[in-house]
């Protein structure tokens, strides 16, 4: 692009200073555009590197309540079996699981 200069060196031409703004102006939204992208990006990285975190503690919060879950049914469990009336039952039922299996084996 040539410039048409006066004697004291200025730019004389008014589109000529439309032109340069205008360029000024585009570079300038295109380096905002660069920052805002970098910041969106930036912004998304966070985002599934807090969402990760998110999933590994609740990965651990579930081994544990399996972990106790798994504790509870075994206590309970021992617990039943060490009352009077699953006592009674199991000998009432010894008899007839012994038959159940001499009749399965013939």
């Amino acid at each position: 692009m040539s410039h048409a200069h006066d004697a004291h060196g200025e730019i004389d031409s008014l589109a000529d200073l439309r032109d340069a703004s205008r360029d000024r102006l585009l570079t300038e939204i295109g380096m905002l555009r660069q920052q805002n992208a970098a910041a969106e990006l930036a912004a998304a990285r966070r985002e599934v590197l807090a969402s990760r975190d998110a999933v590994y503690g609740m990965s651990a919060e579930l081994g544990e309540l399996r972990a106790r879950l798994s504790t509870d049914v075994k206590n309970a469990r021992q617990a039943i079996m060490q009352t009077p009336t699953w006592r009674v039952g199991a000998m009432v039922l010894r008899p007839l699981r012994l038959v159940k299996r001499l009749l399965r084996k013939n």
